[in-house]
């Protein structure tokens, strides 16, 4: 059952992101979109893949030794997907406030992970690891040296984002900042979960579904927030007829055309409602109230509608 949810959270969060891309002009969507992907990408090889060949190298009886030794190896398939998930949230912080990574930012990257790895081999040069094949000091090390990967990328991110925020006085440094935020907890949640993945049955499945709804929550702020933060898709050649044609088919009101109109020329909620004199709150009560006439659910099929 633990399983199905942490599926599900994880096809709805690429849902989401998925659908970020084709409702906003943002290349940080896009590599938002990868990181999540490749993010649940290693939480299913390293945290499930585990659990579930224990379970089935158990019902045929091998050696206990033997189905320790696949189960800690196999997190380490999932490693190319956690390589990848770590250069997607650099990038995310760059395109985040829209600046353009330069080869400093990926030597710093390139050297870290290398410090690490060469760090891991030292591990195994100079310190007595026999056994840790089959006990807990390999397990051990390998939470310890994801955390010190990941916290150090998640710092990378947040860095980037607060440095050039400020450089640039964005207009939405707050609802940034406030993601990051979310970002950062989200990755103290995981660091805090993550010891007691060798607890008791019951304790570990609770603890793998908060795991998988850590990147649910700034996601989630995300999408209450990216007309403020994002500008939307627009019709590039707006189909007049076609437009007037849903206006009379749907009984779309005066106001709500108006909407229809801000929408098409690529406006954020905030820039509808300073434009048309209302509040941020009256955009978003007539823009579900057109989604639900015309029976559409988001901006880019308005505008593929209007585009005829």
């Amino acid at each position: 059952m633990v399983f199905l949810f942490c599926t599900a959270i994880a096809v709805a969060s690429t849902l989401l992101a998925h659908q970020f891309i084709t409702t906003y002009n943002a290349e940080f969507h896009r590599n938002y979109f990868y990181y999540l992907v490749t993010f649940f990408a290693f939480a299913m090889y390293g945290i499930w893949a585990p659990i579930i060949m224990r379970v089935l190298l158990t019902s045929i009886v091998l050696e206990n030794e033997v189905v320790k030794a696949v189960a800690n190896f196999l997190p380490v398939l999932g490693v190319p997907f956690l390589l990848i998930s770590w250069i997607m949230l650099v990038k995310m912080g760059f395109s985040l406030v829209e600046v353009r990574a330069g080869t400093k930012v990926y030597r710093i990257y390139f050297a870290y992970l290398a410090a690490i790895v060469t760090g891991v081999v030292g591990i195994y040069f100079f310190v007595d690891t026999t056994g840790w094949l089959f006990g807990k000091q390999l397990r051990t090390t390998e939470i310890a040296i994801f955390i010190v990967l990941e916290l150090g990328y998640m710092i990378l991110f947040s860095g980037t984002v607060i440095k050039y925020s400020k450089k640039q006085d964005l207009s939405h440094q707050k609802i940034i900042n406030r993601f990051v935020l979310f970002m950062l907890l989200a990755l103290v949640i995981r660091i805090v979960v993550l010891p007691f993945a060798f607890t008791g049955p019951w304790i570990l499945a609770a603890l793998i579904l908060v795991y998988f709804m850590t990147n649910f929550i700034p996601l989630f702020y995300l999408k209450v927030n990216a007309d403020m933060v994002f500008v939307p898709l627009h019709a590039e050649h707006p189909n007049e007829g076609k437009k007037e044609y849903i206006f009379e088919k749907y009984q779309i009101s005066k106001r709500e055309r108006e909407i229809v109109e801000q929408i098409c020329l690529g406006k954020t909620n905030q820039q509808i409602a300073d434009t048309l004199f209302i509040s941020l709150q009256t955009v978003k009560d007539h823009t579900h109230r057109i989604y639900t006439k015309i029976g559409i659910n988001s901006r880019m099929k308005l505008v593929q509608m209007v585009n005829g």
